[in-house]
C-alpha cells in the first residue's frame, strides 16, 4: 500500500505504536528503581492476557482507532475530490479503511506475545498474518502509473477540469495542505511522536527492573528446554519469519506466554515502560501540549471532510 497512499503508510506504522488496548490489570506492587536514573514504579499490574495491560501514557497522545478512520476516510475523500478533477480515480473510503485494516490495538505489538490461546494454536503468527504476529491487508486497488503521476506530481504540463496546473506535490501535496486547515498537526504531529516514544525502548530494555524480569523469564524458558535471553529473542526468531505455523512455533510460544504468566514478566515490563514515558513526557510538557492541540485539530478538521466541508 506505500505505492498507493504515503500517508497511509503514516496511518498503518502510527497503528503499530498507537492505544494498547484493555482495561487495568490487577494486583502488583510498585518498586523503586535500582539505578538513580531509573524512575520510580508505579503500580505493576498482573498480565495474564492481552485486555490485562493498561494504556500507556502515550496513548493519549497518539490517534486512537476510531480517529484514525476518521483521518483516512478524510484523506480518501480529500485525494479523490483532487483526483476526479483530473479525470482520475481513486480510493472510496471503503477500500481506503481496507487498506489500514488490522490495525486494531494490541499489546503483543509493543510487549510480545501474551495471548495463551493464541500461541497455542498459532505460535507467533496470526490466522491471516505472514511471520511473526504479522498482518496482512489490502484495499484491492492498484492505482495505473498515470494515477500515481498525478497523485504524487510526477506528471508535468498535466491540467485539471477547470484549467489549472498539477500543484507541485501533485494531489498528495493538496491533501496534506487540506488537512492542515485549522491548525492541525504542525510541527507537533501525532503521526511522528509515537516515534519518540519508540526511542524509549531500548532505555527501557535496559531498565534493571526489566533486565531482572527477563533474565527469571529466561530461566523459566531454559527449564522447559528453550534457550532464548529475551521474550524478543523468541518473537523474533528467524525460524518464524515464514509465517509456517510449525509445532516448535506453538511449544516455543506456548511456554514463552506461560513464562510471562508466571513471573509476571509483561507486568513489570509495562510498568517500567509506563514509568519511562511519565518521566519523558514530564520532561517535555510543553512539546506535549502542543501535540494534543495539533491532534484534536487534525481529528476535528478530518471529521469537517467526511462532512463534506471543503
Amino acid at each position: 500500500m506505500g505505492t498507493v497512499r504515503k500517508r497511509a503508510v503514516a496511518v498503518m506504522a502510527l497503528a503499530g505504536a498507537v492505544a494498547l488496548a484493555g482495561c487495568a490489570g490487577g494486583g502488583g506492587g510498585g518498586g523503586g528503581g535500582g539505578d538513580r536514573d531509573e524512575p520510580e514504579l508505579g503500580r505493576v499490574p498482573k498480565v495474564m492476557r492481552p485486555a490485562d495491560v493498561p494504556d500507556l501514557p502515550m496513548d493519549r497522545y497518539l490517534l486512537d482507532e476510531k480517529e484514525i478512520r476518521a483521518y483516512t476516510r478524510a484523506h480518501a475523500a480529500l485525494s479523490r475530490r483532487c483526483m476526479e478533477r483530473f479525470g482520475m480515480s481513486w480510493l472510496t473510503d471503503a477500500q481506503a479503511l481496507a487498506a489500514g485494516s488490522g490495525t486494531a490495538a494490541d499489546p503483543a505489538r509493543y510487549f510480545t506475545l501474551i495471548d495463551a490461546g493464541a500461541a497455542r494454536l498459532h505460535g507467533y503468527g496470526t490466522p491471516s498474518g505472514r511471520g511473526p504476529q504479522g498482518r496482512t491487508s489490502g484495499s484491492g486497488y492498484e492505482p495505473t502509473d498515470a494515477e500515481r503521476a498525478v497523485y504524487d506530481g510526477r506528471a508535468k504540463g498535466v491540467t485539471d477540469s477547470a484549467g489549472r496546473l498539477l500543484r507541485k506535490g501533485g494531489c498528495a501535496a493538496e491533501v496534506e495542505a487540506g488537512l492542515l486547515k485549522g491548525g492541525a498537526r504542525g510541527a507537533a504531529d501525532p503521526f511522528t511522536v509515537g516515534n519518540e516514544f519508540d526511542s524509549l525502548r531500548a532505555k527501557v530494555r535496559q531498565d534493571s527492573r526489566v533486565t531482572g524480569a527477563f533474565t527469571e523469564w529466561s530461566g523459566c524458558m531454559k527449564d522447559k528446554g528453550f534457550d532464548y535471553r529475551t521474550p524478543l529473542d523468541a518473537a523474533n526468531d528467524t525460524d518464524w519469519k515464514s509465517g509456517t505455523v510449525s509445532d516448535t512455533a506453538i511449544a516455543v510460544a506456548a511456554a514463552d506466554v506461560a513464562c510471562k504468566q508466571r513471573h509476571n514478566t509483561v507486568g513489570i515490563w509495562y510498568a517500567a515502560t509506563e514509568a519511562h514515558q511519565k518521566a519523558w513526557i514530564d520532561g517535555k510538557a510543553e512539546h506535549f501540549a502542543a501535540v494534543l492541540a495539533g491532534k484534536k485539530a487534525l481529528v476535528d478538521r478530518s471529521l469537517r471532510v467526511v462532512q463534506g466541508a471543503p
